[in-house]
């Protein structure tokens, strides 16, 4: 995780140069936002203004079972990764 939610353009950015596959480091530190931050990270980067990554399998994300809708702006996080 990075402040304000970077990764997300991050990643954007790095599809437009072609990169067709990312690796969130510490997407996933066991706690409570594991699923809600993974969904989100899932839903922005495959949002249709980022074509480039396409994951399938994971329908909660696009249907609000995980609880995560769509995002405008940065997402305040409780958790803390350095």
């Amino acid at each position: 995780m990075m402040p304000a939610n970077a990764e997300i353009q991050l990643g954007k950015d790095l599809a437009k140069l072609g990169v067709s596959s990312l690796v969130l480091e510490q997407a996933c530190v066991g706690d409570e936002e594991d699923v809600k931050y993974t969904s989100y990270a899932i839903e922005e980067l495959n949002k249709k203004s980022s074509s480039s990554f396409s994951m399938t399998g994971l329908t909660g994300s696009t249907n609000g079972h995980f609880g995560v809708s769509s995002h405008g702006g940065e997402v305040k996080w409780r958790r803390h990764v350095e």
